[in-house]
């Protein structure tokens, strides 16, 4: 996977980094303001102000007598054109028979072993020419089951019939069907439940498609599978899905796959497009789209964003609650969930989304009406609807109370002062700080010592200032190491900035409370503080943390023959971490894992030069440990 590509998917695990259209103009970071101004709580001014771009004039077949949605800049921030295809011009059930070598399709070890050419025909459209493609199975999870998930892939693309505007390729969602071996997850008890789940997963993108957010579209088929080597024909439920570019195209990006010859260094995830991203995965109740899962990944060139947009709604809790990730929870369990994240993240975005949302609740629930579902699993949609935009509707009311503590859905308690006249005072050392709602500020008092070395870090992003208000060290996502110009008190600010999610649906402790480290240090973690080693000398290091992950820097020549020892005591193992100065960037630095007693590291030192040596504690593990370094 491209390097940056992976970092913009890490950014979705980071709990402080959090779809908008073609992606919303970014919040602007108040990081800079005067830590002594009441007000400087680093806010992101509300961008909803972005037109729209033009709908393409598409008319759903039946939309019950919608009112065209205001399309005023003030009114909507969502821009994406409707589908030029004609697939998606109506939401009435297709009729399509496919003859192809199924068997081959639904039995084959690979993918690439599955294929075979397949003619389609529609029986809603008289007269009309059969299509040639080619088919192929595909799916991860699914490929295990009965009746495969497939794509059809033309020679080239179509113009005259229902595949127009959809590029080359358009993937199929089956309805699964029994296999043996086939996983609890997947099995059902009748075809009616397969294509119940298949109903289900088309009804979530169809509730999501109100929204006029960046959605892949769907379309229910009733398909006849003619199976050619065998003459036989069975008749079920499936849905074709939008392909990701061509979504991507008409929200104005570009899905990141497509990408070619385009400088991606600069990218930078958009903050309210992984707000909304959030929002949604926690509306349809997704615990799945969580590490770079389920997502379509697209870039806004003329922006230079990364946005996602959310799919694969197989397993959500609405209809699945017996997924292992659902934990079995109850519609009101996920409903409590999602009114605490609501809480912990609100910010001036977060109500304009939902106000956008609850705009567009009638069409929400006209999907779930239009829907063919049984009985049973409209009132499932039912009831989900109404338990979650009933929240919703009530957390509208929260924007600015969540001071007040006598409304539990809003407030969120300040655990640190803003200011450095309400700031906590702390020692040097080890402490946490709870960073929510976005916006907030936790702000700390420290006595410092000049020319004493310091080190900072932790899991949010830090500024130091002295009592002028003087810059003296900032962190991110490393350790920062640094020594002050005098003795005095110090205002160490945690914020995270322009980023506007604060922690995820079902978060862990440290999700919630940021770890925080300025400490007295005996090595830097810095070129400017690292410690200089000489051939011949033994240097005594500590890891000063218990929770977290101290760093130690040495500066060290090395010939022919250098010989570099670490032993380590008092701790489980660590980590060492050697890069050449003024390697070529191609050249990796060299790591190896410390274990107690003597380790022999010569071996990273592969050609002379000068070399930064980082001694690394484990996160987690036995803390306080110390160690000698000798070089020879």
């Amino acid at each position: 996977m491209n390097q940056v590509r992976s970092i913009a998917l890490a950014a979705l695990l980071l709990p402080g980094l959090a779809l908008i259209g073609a992606c919303s103009s970014e919040p602007s970071n108040d990081s800079k303001e005067s830590i002594l101004e009441p007000d400087g709580d680093g806010t992101p001014a509300d961008n909803g102000g972005e037109a729209p771009a033009d709908n393409g004039g598409e008319v759903p077949a039946d939309n019950g007598g919608e009112a065209p949605a205001d399309t005023s800049p003030d009114a909507q921030m969502f821009t994406c054109h409707a589908s030029k295809s004609p697939m998606f011009n109506s939401r009435d059930v297709l009729n399509m028979r496919i003859s192809a070598d199924f068997t081959k399709l639904n039995s084959a070890p690979t993918k690439e072993e599955s294929s075979s050419q397949a003619v389609i025909e529609l029986s809603d459209q008289s007269g009309a020419a059969p299509i040639t493609a080619n088919i192929i199975a595909r799916g991860v999870s699914r490929f295990r089951c009965g009746f495969r998930p497939f794509s059809l892939k033309f020679e080239e693309k179509q113009k005259d019939n229902i595949f127009a505007h959809l590029g080359k390729s358009v993937k199929f969602v089956t309805h699964c069907g029994d296999r043996e071996g086939l996983s609890a997850t997947l099995k059902a008890d009748s075809i009616e439940t397969y294509e119940q789940r298949v109903l289900m997963e088309d009804t979530v993108y169809q509730v999501l498609d109100q929204l006029q957010v960046p959605s892949l579209k769907t379309r229910l088929v009733r398909l006849t599978y003619h199976d050619a080597p065998t003459g036989q024909e069975e008749t079920h439920l499936a849905f074709v899905r939008e392909p990701e570019d061509e979504m991507a195209e008409r929200c104005g990006m570009v899905e990141w796959e497509e990408l070619s010859g385009v400088d991606t260094s600069q990218l930078k995830v958009d903050q309210v497009g992984l707000l909304l991203l959030n929002l949604l995965h926690d509306f349809v109740i997704q615990y799945d789209g969580i590490e770079g899962k389920n997502l379509v990944t697209m870039v806004d060139l003329d922006r230079k964003a990364i946005c996602y947009a959310p799919y694969d709604f197989d397993l959500v809790g609405v209809s699945r609650p017996d997924y292992v990730a659902n934990e079995g929870r109850t519609l009101e369990q996920n409903r409590d969930a999602f009114a605490d994240w609501l809480r912990r993240n609100q910010s001036p975005t977060l109500f304009d989304q939902i106000d956008r949302m609850l705009a567009r609740a009638d069409q929400m629930q006209r999907a779930v009406d239009q829907s063919n579902m049984n009985e049973e699993n409209h009132e499932v949609f039912s009831r989900w609807l109404s338990l979650y935009l009933g929240l919703l509707r009530d957390f509208r009311a929260c924007e600015g109370h969540t001071d007040d503590p006598s409304r539990p859905l809003c407030h969120v308690e300040d655990d640190h002062g803003d200011r450095p006249d309400s700031a906590s005072v702390v020692e040097p050392g080890e402490w946490s700080a709870r960073i929510e709602p976005p916006g907030d500020v936790d702000m700390f008092a420290v006595d410092l010592k000049e020319n004493t070395l310091y080190s900072l870090g932790g899991r949010v992003p830090l500024e130091l200032f002295d009592t002028q208000q003087n810059l003296v060290a900032s962190a991110s996502d490393r350790t920062v190491s640094f020594k002050p110009s005098q003795t005095g008190t110090y205002y160490l600010r945690a914020s995270v900035g322009e980023q506007l999610v604060s922690s995820p649906l079902l978060p862990s402790p440290e999700d919630i409370d940021r770890y925080i480290s300025l400490y007295t240090d005996d090595h830097g973690a810095s070129l400017e503080t690292a410690t200089t080693l000489e051939a011949g000398q033994a240097v005594e290091g500590k890891w000063e943390l218990a929770k977290g992950e101290d760093e130690d820097w040495f500066l060290l020549s090395a010939g022919a023959s250098t010989n570099l020892h670490i032993v380590l005591r008092d701790t489980d193992t660590g980590r060492i971490e050697v890069s050449r100065r003024g390697a070529p960037a191609e050249e990796l630095p060299l790591e190896e894992t410390l274990l107690e007693g003597d380790n022999d590291v010569s071996s990273l030192f592969e050609q002379p030069g000068q070399y930064v040596v980082r001694v690394i504690q484990m996160l987690g593990l036995r803390a306080n440990g110390s160690y000698t370094v000798t070089l020879q």
